[in-house]
C-alpha cells in the first residue's frame, strides 16, 4: 500500500464505498426504486445499516470520526496501517483509552464509521479478516454508552437529575447551561443545538424551526424564558463545530459526576424532554399512539416506533422517577 497517513487511508477506504450522485441516479433508473436507502437495506429493514455511503455529509462525518479514532489507535498500538488496526482488540483498547465519556449517539456514529472503513478496506483488497465489530464488541460498546445503573438505552435521567444538571450549569454561569436547557426543554439534538441559527428563532410564534437529520425541518415549541436568552440577530447562537460539541458533552458529563449522578450524556436530556411531553399529552387526553405520533414529530423522527427507544411501552409518571 503506497498510502502513508491514516487520513489518506481512511479517505480512500470511505471513497471505495461512497456512491456519487451519478451512481445513485443510475441505480434508480435501473431498479425503479423510489427510495434508494430502503432498496439497499437488507429486506428493507430501516434498522439495518446501508452497505454504502450515499450522502456527502455522512461521508464527512464518518471521515472526521474515523481519522480521529484510527490516529489514536495508531498512537496506542504503534501500527500505521488500517488493516492492522481493524481488530476487536485494538478497537476496544482505543475505546477504553479515549471514549469512556462519549455520548451514546456519538458512539453509534463512531461504530458506523469504523464499519464503513472496514467495508472500504475489504473492497480495496486491503483486508481479508472478518468484520472487527463483533457481537461481543457491540455489547462492550453498549456498556460504555449505558454506564452503570442505567435503566435502558436512551431512557434518560431521572427527571429531577436532569433538572439538577441544568441548575448546576446555570448556577456556575456555564456557557453550556442554555444549550443543556434546549436539549431538556425543546428536545433538540446535540448537532441541532450547535448549529442553531438566528433565522431559526421565531419569537412571534415562540418556536424554533429546526433543521434535523436529512435536512428535514420541524417546528418545536420554545418556552418564553428560553426565547428571551436567544438572539435572532446572530448568525449562530453557539458554535457549529466538533470541538464545541465535544466540550458540551464533557461539561454535561462533569456536571453529572459532580452531582453524583451515574448516568451521563446530552442525548439523555432529549429523552427526558420526550418523556415529559408524552406524559403531558396523555394527561391532556391523547391515547398512547396519538401521543407517540406527536412526540415523533417533535423529535424529528420519520417512524413512530423510534419513540419506544425513548419512551418504553407502558411508560408512566412512576417510571420517570425510577432508575
Amino acid at each position: 500500500m503506497s498510502l502513508s497517513s491514516i487520513s489518506n487511508q481512511v479517505n480512500h477506504a470511505l471513497g471505495a464505498v461512497t456512491w456519487s450522485a451519478e451512481e445513485i441516479a443510475d441505480f434508480q433508473q435501473h431498479t425503479g426504486a423510489a427510495s434508494v436507502k430502503k432498496s439497499l437495506r437488507p429486506a428493507g429493514d430501516p434498522t439495518r445499516p446501508l452497505p454504502v455511503i450515499l450522502g456527502v455529509g455522512t461521508r464527512t462525518a464518518y471521515f472526521q470520526s474515523a481519522v480521529c479514532f484510527f490516529q489514536r489507535a495508531e498512537a496506542l498500538s504503534g501500527r500505521g496501517l488500517l488493516v492492522d488496526l481493524l481488530t476487536p482488540e485494538i478497537i476496544q483498547q482505543t475505546l477504553d483509552a479515549f471514549y469512556q465519556a462519549q455520548a451514546p449517539g456519538s458512539l453509534a456514529k463512531l461504530v458506523a464509521a469504523i464499519g464503513k472503513v472496514y467495508a472500504g478496506c475489504r473492497k480495496l483488497g486491503w483486508a481479508r479478516q472478518p468484520n472487527p465489530i463483533t457481537p461481543q464488541l457491540r455489547e462492550y460498546i453498549k456498556g460504555i454508552a449505558d454506564g452503570p445503573g442505567v435503566r435502558s438505552p436512551r431512557f434518560g435521567y431521572q427527571f429531577t437529575d436532569a433538572e439538577r444538571i441544568v441548575a448546576y450549569l446555570t448556577e456556575r454561569s456555564s456557557r453550556f447551561a442554555l444549550p443543556a436547557e434546549l436539549a431538556l426543554r425543546c428536545g433538540l439534538r446535540e448537532d441541532e443545538i450547535a448549529g442553531l441559527r438566528g433565522q431559526d428563532i421565531d419569537l412571534a410564534r415562540s418556536c424554533l424551526h429546526v433543521t434535523g437529520k436529512g435536512g428535514k425541518v420541524r417546528t418545536v415549541p420554545m418556552p418564553t424564558d428560553i426565547a428571551a436568552r436567544l438572539n435572532p440577530s446572530m448568525q449562530y447562537q453557539f458554535t457549529p463545530s466538533s470541538a464545541w460539541r465535544s466540550a458540551f458533552r464533557q461539561t454535561v458529563a462533569r456536571a453529572a459526576k459532580a452531582l453524583g449522578i451515574q448516568l451521563t450524556g446530552v442525548h439523555r436530556l432529549r429523552a427526558n424532554f420526550a418523556q415529559q411531553r408524552y406524559l403531558r399529552l396523555r394527561q391532556d387526553g391523547l391515547d398512547d399512539q396519538a401521543a407517540r405520533l406527536e412526540i415523533s414529530h417533535l423529535l424529528g423522527h420519520n417512524r413512530l416506533d423510534v419513540t419506544y427507544h425513548y419512551i418504553p411501552d407502558g411508560f408512566s409518571e412512576e417510571d420517570a422517577a425510577k432508575e
